[in-house]
C-alpha cells in the first residue's frame, strides 16, 4: 500500500512569521541539526498528536551543507587573529 493510498493527498502549507520568531525557529532546528522547515513540521505534528504520518524520506544533499561550512571556515581565515602579549612578571 502507498503512502498516498494510506494517508491521502499532502497538502503544502505556508506562513509568515516575524524576524525574532525566524531567529529562534533557526536556532532550535540547529540543536537538532534540522532545517528550520523541518523542525516546524515536527513540532507542528507533536502539537497535533499526528505521530503515525510517514516523514519525509528524500535524500538530503549533505554537499551543502559541507559547503557552507568550508565557506565559513574560510572567511574565518582570511581575517587576521587580534592576540594581546602579556610579558609575565
Amino acid at each position: 500500500m502507498s503512502p498516498y493510498e494510506k494517508y491521502g493527498k499532502r497538502i503544502q502549507i505556508t506562513f509568515r512569521i516575524t524576524p525574532v520568531a525566524m531567529d529562534r525557529l533557526e536556532r532550535a532546528a540547529a540543536l537538532f541539526r534540522m532545517t528550520p522547515g523541518e523542525y516546524a513540521k515536527a513540532v507542528l505534528y507533536r502539537d497535533l498528536g499526528v505521530f503515525d504520518e510517514p516523514l519525509d524520506r528524500r535524500r538530503r544533499s549533505w554537499r551543502r551543507q559541507k559547503k557552507r561550512l568550508e565557506q565559513e571556515l574560510e572567511e574565518g581565515e582570511e581575517e587576521p587573529l587580534e592576540i594581546e602579549k602579556h610579558e609575565d612578571f
